[in-house]
């Protein structure tokens, strides 16, 4: 055995320990951030090949966000006109 192993460093065996956790926990960093880095490189490839028609389809989505906005408006205005309605028909 080299040495350098573990059972040769004079470390007991909770720094061994130790030093498993910190190595899972790196591997696990490493996991991720190779994750992040494809997802990445995901997001710029299809933003290349499908840009224009993911371009087309935000467009869409945000007419149809507004569309809605201005349809809760018009139901929040009727709404403040039908309350407003009421108090007269109902006084205190």
């Amino acid at each position: 055995m080299d040495e350098h192993e573990p059972e040769y460093c004079g470390c007991n065996v909770e720094a061994q320990n130790g030093y498993d956790i910190m190595e899972q926990r790196l591997m696990q960093m490493t996991f991720w951030a190779h994750k992040a880095v494809l997802f990445e490189k995901l997001k710029e490839r299809i933003g290349k090949q499908e840009g224009e028609n993911l371009d087309k389809l935000v467009d869409l989505l945000i007419a149809n966000s507004k569309a809605q906005a201005q349809s809760s408006k018009a139901a929040a205005q009727k709404s403040r006109e039908l309350k407003d309605a009421l108090k007269e028909a109902f006084p205190n």
